[in-house]
């Protein structure tokens, strides 16, 4: 027996593994290699230890967990539970820290039919996409360009509590 949603979570899922795959190629071709110890699916959704965007440190395990489409599944399953409906608006805030969930919930409200109120914030936490010329906007810039998302930040914030203390720093001088 299938479960509940079942057409939507396997489509969630191959856009999810779709929308890596551009992010994918367009990273190998413009930002350069990927490093296979650090990102073993070289998914391209794994960010550097340390940037200037960068803001509080987490253990890479956390981010490489989030490589995988069926995240997405998982996305669409929530979404249910929570009784939305196809075709809804949903409001959403995104994180450089995670570009991969980012990216699950995009698949799972593509999939859905959703309509999206997207608040991002830039700044990512290590490993996230924190490459200061690939962020978390780049990539959702990237994804809307190839057509493959209708979706788009509303606004964004730069986020985090180091560049928040460094923001506030500079004001006070």
């Amino acid at each position: 027996m299938k479960q509940p949603h079942y057409k939507e979570k396997i489509s969630a899922a191959n856009y999810m593994l779709q929308g890596m795959e551009i992010i994918k190629q367009y990273r190998l071709e413009h930002i350069g290699a990927i490093s296979k110890k650090i990102d073993p699916m070289r998914s391209g959704l794994i960010g550097v230890l340390s940037s200037p965007i960068t803001s509080t440190t987490v253990d890479i395990d956390a981010k490489l967990t989030t490589i995988n489409p069926n995240w997405a599944a998982v996305i669409v399953s929530m979404l249910k539970e929570a009784k939305v409906k196809n075709g809804s608006t949903v409001a959403v805030s995104f994180t450089g820290s995670f570009p991969a969930m980012n990216l699950a919930v995009l698949s799972a409200a593509r999939a859905l039919n959703l309509r999206l109120i997207i608040v991002t914030s830039v700044s990512s936490s290590t490993w996230g996409a924190n490459i200061p010329n690939f962020t978390w906007l780049d990539m959702e810039y990237l994804l809307h360009t190839k057509e493959f998302f209708s979706y788009r930040s509303v606004a964004a914030s730069l986020g985090g509590s180091r560049i928040t203390r460094l923001a506030c720093r500079r004001k006070e001088r």
